[in-house]
């Protein structure tokens, strides 16, 4: 199910585009004017956007514009409903960012293929934008687990070293032990970060992102890839 944003300021032809994208499954949200699609917009992040040419207020061109010039906007796909076919509004819509455009009157057939084919392209948008920021993400970790495993390696070496000549009732050998435990916990975590194969992330203090270990995917020593429990 997509989430799509109609524009338009006949209620008529409103309703029946809405009622043709409800009765496919989609979620729909309708707004009269270009203002009130921008706004909407803005807190909506619809996945397709339905703007009507003619409108009240602020026109379909010029609220594709204001939806273009916004970088948190300007990937949802902006499909033009218009009366008018002709090759200076057509050059206008598509100049102003807009993707595709039907006809009025609508017709079923032709609206959801174009509404189809729009989040074909947006999927396909975000997937690759998904596979561009795990790589780069996936060549910091590998490259920081890199720097990491030689030290980490050299600190459990000399605390193993350190342990055979004390008895395990020991205090130094009890310490020594648990800082072993936390070094053997440091390295599972480098190797962890380094056989990620899907990334997912969590919200942390200040509402930062980082990698979750517990809900990401790893790439597993036999070369299949496993969630991890």
């Amino acid at each position: 199910m997509a989430t799509i944003l109609v524009a338009e300021d006949d209620r008529i032809s409103s309703q029946f585009i809405q009622a043709m994208l409800v009765d496919a499954g989609h979620a729909v949200h309708a707004v009269t004017d270009g203002r009130q699609c921008v706004d909407v917009a803005g807190a909506l992040k619809p996945d397709v956007i339905l703007l009507d040419v003619v409108m009240p207020r602020m026109d379909g061109i010029q609220a594709c514009r204001h939806l273009k010039a916004d970088e948190a906007l300007r990937q949802i796909p902006v499909i033009f409903v218009t009366g008018s076919t002709d090759d200076e509004t057509l050059q206008a819509a598509f100049e102003a960012g807009g993707s595709d455009y039907v006809r009025k009157p609508v017709g079923r057939v032709e609206l959801l293929a174009r509404v189809g084919s729009a989040l074909t392209q947006r999927r396909a948008i975000q997937k690759l934008k998904e596979e561009e920021k795990l790589k780069g993400v996936l060549e910091t970790a590998g490259g920081i687990c890199h720097e990491l495993n030689q030290p980490l390696q050299y600190v459990l070496g000399v605390v193993q070293v350190l342990m055979m000549d004390l008895a395990p009732d020991d205090l130094a050998y009890i310490q020594l032990n648990a800082i072993r435990g936390r070094v053997e916990e440091m390295g599972e975590i480098t190797r962890k970060l380094s056989e990620i194969t899907c990334l997912r992330t969590r919200k942390y203090v200040g509402n930062t992102d980082i990698i979750d270990l517990s809900q990401s995917i790893f790439l597993s020593r036999k070369g299949s890839e496993n969630p991890e429990e």
